[in-house]
């Protein structure tokens, strides 16, 4: 039987404006996904969990036949295929897919949100006076930060708790040598983030697909 997934570690990422949606198109897909899919009340929202399902036909096979389940934390999984995360945020959805766990996260970079008083309320102390002076950095800590609590599978109470360090281009958790964090900014007006077992060879930037 040919493996759902042998490639190198890739992220991929979808604009939901970059493709018509057609929701005659979700019937096509697996039972399952299909009611995912629909189960969403607003059309925004479906536009993304549609966008979620080409991305992973996108990783694993337009012909592959998967289904998604989740385990007793809530994280999405398929069985006997590689270890993905989804996040998305604003108009883009992303998937990471990788042979070991991980985490991942995006954010849009919005100058509305209430970025000082998140600082304070969930920002390791080390981490607030960085991301209260540049708001750019704010969500490089925080995408980084969701990232690794994704990747343990817990929720994020315990942000504060731990605190992340940026060097030579990647960042680390304090006290976890076992880590490693990969961000990216080149889609524009975003962040995001990567975390997984240190050596993962990730690569430089998000593939974007269009559909």
């Amino acid at each position: 039987m040919r493996p759902l997934y042998n490639k190198k570690p890739a992220i991929y990422g979808i604009s939901i404006n970059s493709f018509v949606f057609d929701e005659t198109r979700i019937d096509k897909m697996p039972p399952e996904r299909a009611k995912k899919i629909h189960s969403y009340r607003f059309l925004d929202d479906r536009r993304r969990s549609f966008a979620a399902e080409l991305l992973l036909e996108t990783a694993l096979g337009k012909d592959a036949a998967f289904s998604v389940s989740q385990d007793d934390m809530g994280k999405p999984y398929i069985k006997g295929g590689p270890h993905f995360n989804i996040s998305h945020s604003g108009n883009w959805t992303i998937l990471a897919v990788c042979g070991e766990p991980l985490g991942l996260d995006i954010e849009a970079c919005s100058r509305s949100r209430d970025t000082d008083g998140i600082a304070r309320r969930v920002f390791h102390p080390a981490e607030r006076a960085e991301a209260l002076r540049d708001v750019k950095i704010f969500y490089k800590i925080w995408t980084a930060k969701e990232s690794y609590i994704k990747m343990l599978g817990k929720g994020l109470a315990g942000l504060s708790r731990f605190r992340v360090i940026f060097a030579n281009g990647v960042g680390r958790v304090e006290g976890d040598p076992h880590t490693v964090i990969h961000t990216f900014d080149h889609i524009d007006g975003y962040a995001a983030a990567v975390c997984s077992p240190a050596g993962i060879d990730w690569p430089q930037r998000i593939l974007i697909c269009k559909r």
